[in-house]
């Protein structure tokens, strides 16, 4: 247990050195190009978010499990993932080159920006695959501080010699290069690790038939949490893109969170039985709920000064950001509910009840975004990670399990003695 709770406290470290550089870059970017800009920005990476949905095949689970059920075929799992992976960007490429404007200067560089930043993404995932299958994410955490040293003072002269403001969007860009290139000192030197290179075309094949079965689930995701970005755009304009943007990004910088823990516990959570999962599973939901509840409520008090501080004074932002933050509930219980549907193989669980969120948040957003505004956009959010992370789950015989378990934590919480009770029984599953 000690393991996974020190490995948690080292990925939370590095989250909040990742969290001032994202919102460092969103304020940064407000302040330079205004909040308009701002919007282009947004949309540019919603789109391109959407894309890479489609064409990079979201296998990482997959990977993951394999490595945690055959360490001995490390580099072959990693190998062959990564590079499904990279003939997925070489479409994601075409396709951005085709559909995009590129008259528009501010769309063209970060257009530019954005793909060279994820091609390293991919590439870094090499190493972090494994960190994340042997509970080993210090690594990560290391390379990650060593890169954010690095970045402050290369960033600092690139900053001062630019000439063109649009050009502060390669920021981006330059600090996930330099991440790829500590972590491949920080792997090679440091974690010393002793697989080697190897593609296999049974495993390529296998991930590529899992992946495209996963596509539609993936694509809903990006769908039901992208395409408010790209809605509020065509009913209302760029500036109401930029402030939903700043103030998501607060929030969604938080998010993030939720698939870290998920996938810190996911290699004990395939070892477990059943019985054992679902008994994790309910103290982990009810304890990241309680979490939420106090830190979205300290959010709503803080959320005007926050925003001001950081992108001036706009209480759009403000607002948005005080009710969007309310989303994790069903954020960070959905993330472990869907590594019991992944450790299980239900994909196609995990597949329609993200399709069915998809489809509402999108219908919602028809309605409630020109009525309402971008807080209507928010509304409907919430509402589709209710029926995405919560009550779909009745729908399915292999979900309803998860459905009563969930219910049962949220009572949990009123019960703080049993609470105490059985998060000291989890302790057991650890030993």
């Amino acid at each position: 247990m000690k393991k996974y709770l020190l490995n948690i406290g080292v990925i939370l470290f590095d989250r909040v050195a990742m969290l001032v550089f994202q919102i460092w870059m969103a304020s940064y970017y407000v302040q330079t190009l205004g909040i308009s800009n701002y919007g282009q920005w947004s949309y540019t990476l919603n789109m391109i978010t959407i894309i890479i949905s489609i064409f990079i095949l979201g296998i990482d689970v997959i990977v993951i499990k394999d490595i945690v059920n055959n360490k001995n075929k490390t580099g072959e799992y990693i190998y062959s993932g990564i590079l499904i992976q990279l003939v997925g960007f070489i479409f994601v490429l075409i396709t951005t080159l085709i559909i995009f404007d590129h008259s528009d200067l501010v769309i063209k560089v970060a257009m530019a920006s954005i793909l060279v930043a994820n091609l390293f993404i991919i590439l870094s995932k090499s190493f972090y695959w494994n960190y994340s299958a042997l509970v080993e994410s210090k690594y990560r955490t290391i390379a990650i501080v060593i890169s954010f040293l690095i970045f402050i003072p290369v960033v600092s002269i690139y900053l001062s010699v630019i000439k063109t403001k649009e050009y502060v969007l390669f920021v981006y860009a330059i600090y996930y290069v330099i991440q790829f290139v500590v972590s491949w000192v920080v792997n090679k030197f440091l974690f010393k690790a002793p697989y080697t290179f190897s593609i296999n075309s049974d495993k390529c094949k296998e991930y590529s038939k899992v992946g495209i079965s996963l596509i539609l689930s993936t694509l809903s995701v990006m769908l039901f949490t992208q395409t408010d970005v790209l809605m509020i755009k065509y009913f209302i304009g760029n500036a109401a893109t930029g402030e939903f943007s700043a103030a998501t990004r607060l929030s969604t910088s938080i998010f993030i969170l939720a698939g870290i823990l998920a996938n810190t516990f996911y290699p004990k959570i395939i070892k477990l039985s059943n019985e054992k999962k679902i008994q994790f599973i309910k103290v982990a939901i009810t304890t990241v709920t309680l979490f939420c509840i106090v830190g979205s409520l300290i959010t709503m008090l803080i959320s005007p000064y926050l925003t001001s501080s950081l992108y001036g004074d706009n209480s759009n932002i403000s607002l948005v950001l005080s009710f969007h933050i309310w989303c994790s509930l069903f954020i960070f219980s959905g993330a472990f509910t869907s590594r019991y549907l992944y450790a299980n193989e239900f994909y196609k669980v995990e597949i329609v009840k993200t399709i069915l969120a998809a489809i509402v948040n999108i219908g919602l957003n028809l309605y409630t975004i020109p009525t309402f505004g971008i807080i209507g956009a928010v509304g409907s959010s919430f509402i589709a990670y209710l029926i995405a992370n919560y009550l779909s789950l009745i729908i399915f015989k292999e979900s309803r399990i998860l459905f009563i378990t969930q219910s049962k934590a949220y009572i949990l919480m009123f019960n703080p003695i049993q609470y105490v009770k059985e998060l000291k029984g989890i302790k057991c599953l650890f030993q």
